[in-house]
Protein backbone atom coordinates (compact mmCIF):
# COMPACT_ATOMS: atom_id res chain seq x y z
CA UNK A 1 0.00 0.00 0.00
CA UNK A 2 2.74 2.23 -1.26
CA UNK A 3 0.25 4.93 -2.54
CA UNK A 4 -0.86 5.18 1.70
CA UNK A 5 2.70 6.30 2.63
CA UNK A 6 1.49 9.44 4.99
CA UNK A 7 -2.02 8.80 5.18
CA UNK A 8 -3.94 7.86 8.43
CA UNK A 9 -6.32 5.93 5.93
CA UNK A 10 -5.29 2.53 7.08
CA UNK A 11 -5.49 3.44 10.64
CA UNK A 12 -9.69 4.28 9.30
CA UNK A 13 -10.58 1.35 8.25
CA UNK A 14 -12.88 -0.68 10.47
CA UNK A 15 -11.06 -3.90 12.09
CA UNK A 16 -13.05 -6.40 9.60
CA UNK A 17 -11.96 -4.63 6.92
CA UNK A 18 -10.09 -8.01 5.53
CA UNK A 19 -13.50 -10.05 5.77
CA UNK A 20 -15.26 -6.67 4.17
CA UNK A 21 -13.25 -6.45 1.00
CA UNK A 22 -13.21 -10.25 0.69
CA UNK A 23 -17.19 -9.92 0.55
CA UNK A 24 -17.21 -6.90 -2.02
CA UNK A 25 -14.92 -8.90 -4.40
CA UNK A 26 -16.65 -11.70 -4.08
CA UNK A 27 -19.91 -9.72 -5.03
CA UNK A 28 -18.15 -7.44 -7.79
CA UNK A 29 -15.81 -10.01 -9.70
CA UNK A 30 -15.32 -7.47 -12.17
CA UNK A 31 -14.36 -3.91 -12.13
CA UNK A 32 -17.51 -1.91 -11.89
CA UNK A 33 -16.11 0.90 -13.94
CA UNK A 34 -14.71 -0.14 -16.97
CA UNK A 35 -16.57 -3.81 -16.89
CA UNK A 36 -14.01 -5.23 -18.32
CA UNK A 37 -10.89 -5.81 -15.77
CA UNK A 38 -11.26 -8.30 -12.74
CA UNK A 39 -11.79 -6.40 -10.00
CA UNK A 40 -8.17 -6.72 -7.70
CA UNK A 41 -9.15 -3.34 -5.28
CA UNK A 42 -11.94 -2.47 -3.35
CA UNK A 43 -13.04 1.39 -3.74
CA UNK A 44 -15.49 4.07 -1.99
CA UNK A 45 -17.86 4.94 -4.21
CA UNK A 46 -18.60 8.50 -2.11
CA UNK A 47 -14.87 9.56 -1.24
CA UNK A 48 -14.43 9.42 2.74
CA UNK A 49 -15.22 7.03 5.74
CA UNK A 50 -18.62 5.41 4.59
CA UNK A 51 -17.90 1.26 4.90
CA UNK A 52 -20.97 0.77 4.22
CA UNK A 53 -21.37 -1.98 1.75
CA UNK A 54 -23.33 -0.05 -0.66
CA UNK A 55 -20.77 2.56 -0.80
CA UNK A 56 -18.11 -0.10 -1.79
CA UNK A 57 -17.23 -1.82 -4.84
CA UNK A 58 -14.96 -3.82 -6.54
CA UNK A 59 -12.90 -2.13 -9.19
CA UNK A 60 -9.50 -2.59 -11.18
CA UNK A 61 -5.99 -1.04 -9.65
CA UNK A 62 -5.88 1.25 -13.63
CA UNK A 63 -9.74 2.57 -12.68
CA UNK A 64 -8.68 2.58 -9.10
CA UNK A 65 -5.41 4.79 -9.83
CA UNK A 66 -7.34 6.83 -12.26
CA UNK A 67 -10.09 7.94 -10.07
CA UNK A 68 -8.54 8.30 -7.24
CA UNK A 69 -6.14 10.64 -8.96
CA UNK A 70 -8.96 12.62 -10.34
CA UNK A 71 -10.41 12.56 -6.58
CA UNK A 72 -6.73 13.88 -4.92
CA UNK A 73 -6.23 16.38 -7.51
CA UNK A 74 -9.91 18.05 -6.87
CA UNK A 75 -9.63 17.75 -2.91
CA UNK A 76 -5.69 19.27 -3.54
CA UNK A 77 -7.12 22.05 -5.99
CA UNK A 78 -10.12 23.39 -3.15
CA UNK A 79 -7.30 23.66 -0.11
CA UNK A 80 -5.00 25.66 -3.17
CA UNK A 81 -5.39 29.79 -2.12
CA UNK A 82 -6.94 31.44 -5.33
CA UNK A 83 -4.44 32.83 -7.99
CA UNK A 84 -6.92 35.54 -8.64
CA UNK A 85 -6.98 38.50 -6.51
CA UNK A 86 -10.32 39.10 -4.31
CA UNK A 87 -12.61 41.53 -6.18
CA UNK A 88 -12.56 45.15 -5.51
CA UNK A 89 -15.60 47.59 -5.86
CA UNK A 90 -15.69 50.01 -8.60
CA UNK A 91 -14.27 53.06 -6.85
CA UNK A 92 -17.04 55.16 -8.13
CA UNK A 93 -19.73 52.72 -5.90
CA UNK A 94 -17.51 52.70 -3.07
CA UNK A 95 -19.78 54.76 0.03
CA UNK A 96 -17.56 57.28 1.93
Amino acid sequence: MLAWSGSDRAARLPREWPRRRARILRRDPVCQVCLLAPSTEVDHVIPGDDHADSNLQGICTPCHATKSGREGGRAAAARRPSARRPAEPHPGLIER
